[in-house]
């Protein structure tokens, strides 16, 4: 290997480790933003499945509640990602956020039968989430490109 591309191999690792440091600050924060709340997304989540168990909620299917139960997973995965400063955070991101806005919205109004009104405050705060994750994600993806060596 020449010294050439040895240094170039070093500085990428070095972009990759740095993460969203090399991103311009808005960018950075709005990055960080997301990445803080779907890594807070993951502690709700833990916090439920030590507290109550698998079912957490009792009047959810099983399979729902597997898959709230698998957000810690996918929540922490992409919230660290995003700070890496890789695209496949985000895309990772949109696709759990479209994927929790469907189930929660499925348990509001398929197996609880209610609205967003009523008594759903933390869906509609998710939905306002997701909408803002939604809106950025083009513009994240074309700043993330900067992040290229």
């Amino acid at each position: 290997m020449d010294q050439r591309s040895s240094r170039s191999g070093r500085t990428w690792w070095r972009t990759r480790l740095r993460g969203l440091s090399l991103l311009p600050p808005v960018p950075r924060a709005v990055a960080a933003l997301i990445a803080a709340a779907m890594l807070y997304g993951a502690c709700v989540h833990l916090v439920e499945l030590v507290l109550w168990g698998f079912r957490s909620r009792a009047w959810a299917p099983l399979w729902l509640n597997g898959f709230w139960n698998s957000l810690i997973v996918f929540d922490s995965l992409s919230g660290t990602l995003l700070l890496k400063g890789c695209r496949t955070g985000l895309y990772l991101t949109c696709l759990t956020m479209l994927a929790d806005l469907t189930s929660n919205l499925y348990a509001v109004y398929g197996v609880r039968h209610s609205s967003l009104g009523a008594g759903a405050a933390d869906v509609v705060v998710l939905l306002a989430f997701g909408l803002f994750v939604f809106a950025t994600a083009p513009w994240l993806h074309r700043c993330f490109g900067l992040l290229r060596v």
